[in-house]
């Protein structure tokens, strides 16, 4: 009865949710494993661009894998989704002897990271169906996979697979087999793990807050530095076309400093057409006709000094419209 009830306990006790990572170099099988392991058929798929999303029930694990793209420009974002895992998938091309450097060298680079380091890693090695496949032997030792798992500190385990060998229940015995030690090391440090991943989780939106703010700040400084130099534009355009109006209205403006026998001619040309000339030379004829000051005093000179400045003196004579001068002989 006792064992019933524990029994039904466990039944009734709901699923645990653990999120796995299928990481790996580009065409290392990875999108063919999970198709597999999820009842699909892994034959002809085509490269994961991004990131593909999986989720199924393991006994009493509710499992979401995140099938991530392996080539260069995308493996940038794996370290994004590191803080969610519980544990990892690596997936190895066994028959790519050419790459097997670059294999252990983003290996690597995935265990060393803080939020990966410690948790267990199930390494696949995929395509043990084509010729020349390194044998498991020799894949440990050309990852160095031994040293890289002691010196993180990650619970690791090995399977030679072919994930395009079956799928659903008849899908490759080391793949079952390696997703079922995967999720028995999850489960044996389940609380631990999970506190971690909330810990995680919340430092990566905080940052990811952060960063969002930070980008935002900087599109908006962008944005105003770019209004700010179109307004100066605007500004330096105006002030451009102004400019250019004043010089075109200044050329047409007649120029006031002219040379003074063009302002002379047309005075007297003017002078002509009104008749202020005939008034200027008849003002000018009857001031002549004035008597001088010197004629005054000539009065109280004597006899031969008024002879002397007479024969001397000229007056000036008003005839039809002229002035001639006249001596004082001929006026007496």
């Amino acid at each position: 009865m006792a064992s019933c009830c524990s029994w039904l306990k466990r039944w009734r006790k709901p699923a645990k949710k653990v999120t796995l990572l299928m990481v790996g170099l580009d065409n290392a099988g990875k999108t063919a494993a999970v198709r597999g392991i999820q009842g699909e058929n892994p034959v002809n798929v085509a490269p994961t661009v991004g990131f593909s999303k999986v989720d199924l029930k393991r006994g009493k694990f509710q499992v979401t894998i995140f099938d991530l793209g392996g080539g260069k420009r995308i493996r940038g974002i794996w370290e994004n989704y590191y803080s969610e895992s519980h544990g990892v998938v690596f997936v190895v091309d066994s028959s790519d002897i050419q790459r097997i450097h670059e294999t252990r060298a983003t290996l690597a680079e995935v265990l060393r990271h803080p939020r990966i380091a410690g948790k267990p890693v199930l390494v696949l090695a995929n395509k043990q169906d084509r010729d020349g496949a390194l044998l498991e032997g020799e894949i440990i030792e050309s990852l160095s996979l031994e040293k890289l798992v002691n010196e993180h500190k990650c619970r690791c385990q090995l399977e030679p697979c072919s994930a395009v060998l079956g799928y659903g229940r008849t899908v490759d015995k080391s793949i079952r087999r390696g997703l079922k030690w995967l999720l028995s090391n999850i489960a044996e440090d389940y609380e631990a793990i999970a506190e971690r991943v909330r810990r995680d989780t919340a430092k990566q939106r905080a940052w990811e807050e952060q960063d969002r703010k930070e980008r935002a700040e900087r599109v908006r400084k962008i944005r105003e530095e770019r209004d700010r130099k179109e307004r100066e534009e605007a500004e330096q355009e105006e002030r451009r076309v102004e400019e250019k109006k004043e010089v075109e209205e200044g050329a047409n403006m007649p120029n006031p400093f002219q040379p003074i026998y063009n302002v002379v001619h047309e005075d007297n040309k003017e002078d002509k057409e009104t008749g202020k000339g005939e008034d200027a030379l008849q003002g000018g004829a009857l001031d002549c006709r004035s008597k001088p000051k010197e004629d005054v005093e000539s009065t109280k000179s004597g006899p031969a000094d008024q002879a002397q400045k007479k024969s001397r003196k000229l007056r000036l004579r008003w005839r039809n419209n002229r002035v001639e001068p006249l001596r004082v002989e001929d006026s007496t």
